[in-house]
């Protein structure tokens, strides 16, 4: 339904089957934005996805949380500058949040039906060394394997063509507006990241 970046691409993108982004939503509040029928339904309804396809199949969602200020620099030009992107990026984490925390088990199995992944978490930046790297990458295949319920945690080729951005989020951004983005963070406190699961620690995301 939509392969580019989430909430989908620019508002004149020319591909017929392109959810459009909507250009109300630069003057929105994130709350705004949340409670719009169009977030609502872009690309699609969760509710009615949930709704329609769980008396068939068992569904479950991989939710993946990419820190905060390196997700508003990967398009600082977009919604008119970081701050308007800050703003519907947020308002988009709270609809997410309100239907997780509203979908935590399967009401026929009784299983969770979702689970957490931190990018911060496989990222070799954020360890001292290529041990440590492999270890925490281990772990978190390990987890997301028992939460499929695939039969082997084991990847050791998982990442061979992973690559991670160089940009530094801060320089990208501008002086001017990193400040902007870290009381935009405070307001994500208690919204997102959603919780990880208690006691694993690749699932105790930062911000």
């Amino acid at each position: 339904i939509e392969w580019a970046s989430f909430p989908s691409g620019p508002e004149d993108d020319r591909r017929a089957y392109r959810v459009k982004r909507q250009h109300e939503w630069m003057d929105m509040s994130p709350e705004e934005v949340a409670n719009s029928d169009e977030a609502l339904s872009h690309p699609t309804s969760m509710n009615a996805f949930y709704q329609a396809y769980s008396p068939f199949v068992d569904i479950k969602f991989v939710v993946l949380h990419r820190p905060f200020l390196e997700t508003i620099a990967s398009h600082r030009d977009w919604d008119g500058g970081p701050e308007n992107h800050s703003n519907v990026i947020r308002g988009f984490m709270l609809m997410l949040r309100r239907f997780l925390d509203t979908h935590l088990y399967d009401l026929v199995t009784g299983s969770r039906l979702w689970s957490l992944v931190c990018v911060e978490r496989i990222m070799a930046k954020n360890y001292d060394n290529d041990d440590e790297v492999a270890e925490a990458r281990g772990h978190v295949i390990s987890n997301l394997a028992n939460f499929l319920g695939w039969p082997n945690g084991d990847c050791p080729h998982c990442f061979d063509d992973w690559r991670e951005s160089t940009k530094d989020p801060l320089e990208v951004l501008g002086e001017k507006n990193v400040p902007i983005l870290r009381e935009h963070m405070k307001w994500l406190e208690g919204v997102w990241p959603p919780p990880g699961e208690e006691g694993v620690a690749e699932q105790q995301c930062g911000i």
